[in-house]
């Protein structure tokens, strides 16, 4: 089976709506979805399952979503990251190859983001459910 045949995401945010917000916003992804409330166990989630899309809030309990993404880039180039936010882009220091979503967006941004960085046969099928 091809890679691309079992895309999978993980989302990474500490606030529990948030994070409920992230299931019902991926629920028609194409392909497994884990998620993670802090950065230790989004690392151990990546190791075990490989995502190719990992989508992270900015604030965590130990540190900060962007250094997490930035961890997770040097030990898997090939996975897409995401940095989910609140926090104005102004206020963020710039990360190479990061894809800013911020959470005030307007409905259906993040879901766009994640259409892109899916392989283009999933993300075909997967915007001819929307």
């Amino acid at each position: 089976m091809a890679r691309y045949e079992r895309a999978s995401f993980l989302f990474v945010d500490q606030d529990p709506c948030w994070l409920a917000a992230l299931r019902r916003a991926s629920r028609d992804l194409p392909g497994p979805k884990h998620f993670a409330r802090n950065a230790e166990e989004a690392l151990t989630l990546v190791w075990v399952h490989e995502p190719e899309v990992v989508v992270s809030g900015y604030t965590l309990p130990e540190g900060d979503g962007l250094s997490l993404l930035e961890r997770i880039q040097v030990l898997f180039p090939q996975v897409a990251c995401v940095l989910h936010t609140s926090r104005p882009p102004r206020q963020l220091r710039s990360a190479r190859g990061i894809a800013l979503v911020e959470k005030g967006a307007a409905p259906g941004r993040l879901e766009a983001v994640l259409s892109a960085l899916c392989p283009p046969e999933l993300s075909s099928r997967w915007a001819s459910r929307h």
